[in-house]
Parts: C-alpha cells; sequence; structure tokens
C-alpha cells in the first residue's frame, strides 16, 4: 500500500497544477440553484465544472447502488425544483426514476452524459475510463453553457482544467500499467469494461446479466483464471463476495475491494490500477 500513496500523492499534486479547485465539493448552496447527478462520480465530475455557482448532489448516496436504489419522497420532490439532472446514460435507477422525475416536473432539464461515448452493452459505467470522462466532463461543460450563458467562458475554463486533470490521471494510470503480473483480472459484478479497454487488460466476470454464476461457469472462470495468470480479484461493496472469495481460493488470487460508485473517482482509478500492479 505504500505504493499506493505514493503514486496518489503524484497524481494529487497534478491535479493541484492545474487548479486546486477541480478537488473541491460544492455542498452549500451557491448563486445558480441545484444541479442532481444520478451517482457520486457524476458528482464530482460535475463539481469541477460547476464549483462556485451551484449547489450539487448525488439521487444515489454512496453506499447504495444503482441497480437497484429507490429515491425517496422527499429526494424527489427536491428532484422536482432542480435547474438539471446528470445522469449517466443507462443505469438501472436512471431507466426507472428519471422518467418519474420527468413526469412530476416536465421543466427539469436532464442531461445524458453518455452522449457520444463508446458504450458496451452490458457494462452501464462509462465513467470507470479516463477516456470517456473527458468527453462527459465537455457533456456537462455544453449543458452548463445552455443553462447559464452569462457564464459560459468560466464553464469552459474550468471544463479545460478538469480535463488536464483527467489527462494527467490517465498518464499516471498508463505507466502504472505497463507492466503487470497479469493483465488478466476477475470481478464480482462486471464494472470495469470501459478501464479495460483504456489499458489492454482483459475483464473476467463472475456475475452474468446480473445473475450469480452456475457451478459450470464458475468452474469454467476458474480454469480460465488460473490459465491466465491472474493475481487479483476485484469485489465491490455493494454486491456479495461469496462466488469472488471461492475463485480467489482457488486461483490463490487476493481480493480486493473496489468503490467504482465512490465520490473520490481519482483515488478510486488510482487504487484499481495498483491494486493490480502489486499482483501478490
Amino acid at each position: 500500500m505504500k505504493h499506493y500513496f505514493t503514486v496518489f500523492s503524484i497524481a494529487l499534486s497534478l491535479c493541484a497544477g492545474v487548479g486546486g479547485v477541480l478537488w473541491s465539493c460544492a455542498d452549500s448552496r451557491q448563486d445558480g440553484g441545484t444541479l442532481v447527478a444520478t451517482i457520486e462520480p457524476l458528482h464530482w465530475m460535475l463539481d469541477q465544472i460547476a464549483d462556485g455557482h451551484w449547489t450539487t448532489a448525488s439521487l444515489v448516496p454512496e453506499g447504495f447502488s444503482p441497480e437497484d436504489y429507490s429515491p425517496s419522497a422527499r429526494q424527489m420532490t427536491q428532484l422536482s425544483t432542480a435547474a438539471a439532472l446528470f445522469k449517466a446514460g443507462r443505469l438501472p435507477v436512471e431507466i426507472v426514476w428519471v422518467p418519474k422525475a420527468q413526469s412530476a416536473a416536465p421543466a427539469l432539464r436532464v442531461v445524458d452524459t453518455s452522449r457520444g461515448l463508446r458504450k458496451a452493452t452490458f457494462d452501464p459505467h462509462t465513467w470507470t475510463s479516463p477516456r470517456n470522462v473527458r468527453l462527459i466532463l465537455a457533456n456537462m461543460s455544453a449543458a452548463l453553457c445552455g443553462i447559464d450563458t452569462a457564464n459560459a467562458v468560466l464553464y469552459n475554463r474550468r471544463l479545460t482544467r478538469a480535463q488536464a486533470t483527467v489527462d494527467s490521471i490517465d498518464g499516471v494510470l498508463t505507466a502504472m500499467l505497463a507492466e503487470l503480473p497479469s493483465r488478466t483480472f476477475v470481478i464480482a459484478h462486471p464494472a470495469l469494461t470501459h478501464f479495460a479497454a483504456d489499458y489492454d487488460l482483459r475483464q473476467l466476470a463472475i456475475e452474468t446479466d446480473g445473475k450469480e454464476p452456475t457451478p459450470a461457469s464458475l468452474k469454467a472462470l476458474v480454469a480460465q483464471a488460473r490459465a491466465e495468470g491472474v493475481k487479483v480479484v476485484f469485489v465491490q461493496r455493494e454486491f456479495s463476495d461469496r462466488s469472488a472469495r471461492i475463485v480467489a481460493d482457488q486461483i490463490g488470487a487476493r481480493v480486493v475491494q473496489i468503490n467504482p460508485l465512490a465520490y473520490d473517482w481519482p483515488g478510486q482509478m488510482i487504487h484499481i490500477a495498483q491494486s493490480l500492479k502489486d499482483g501478490r
């Protein structure tokens, strides 16, 4: 873990070099009103563009899954007064609840931050790719420029700095992932498809189509993971780790908890990369 903190410190200094404001979180009411992101990673990205003029919030609190989260009546009421809702694209909570929010508040502007992104049909976790995040930030900036034209120059300036931050993190990740004990990893819930595509990695998912593995599929996955020298099995806090620990025990890998739904997007990306680099 010593290496993790060293690399994270480097990333923090890189980000500070392009403007420390990018690391702030807008929790108090500002001039423009309220903006809501459906999940915490989008909340972090929204703060990079909107900080200083808006109150920002998340629909799905950290620790809950967008797979099955149901907003409270109070949240839906608050959402009806928001200036805009920023969604990741095709998360279950967005498919079910965003239309309901629009029906209750027809004036609510919904911004699909996945516009123009490459997508995996089975993995809506587009924000796990730093290269996707550059476009997500651009979509957020364009939306805010349309909502608040008087501050368009400010939003574009923040976009430039935020994308520079992401580029710096991407550079750190690329260096960390250049040489690995194995370029294949196992994950309980398939959330890192886009991350794997960015860095020439192979993701083996235990869960398929939201279903637990069968004994036959688990046996096949263990054989493949062993053949490819897998050293790390990732688990997410919102999902059961029972099958992941079975796989890890059988192939001699270590189990690492990650949280792709955390507000601290930079920290999570570096944590994932460092875990792969450390291997055993």
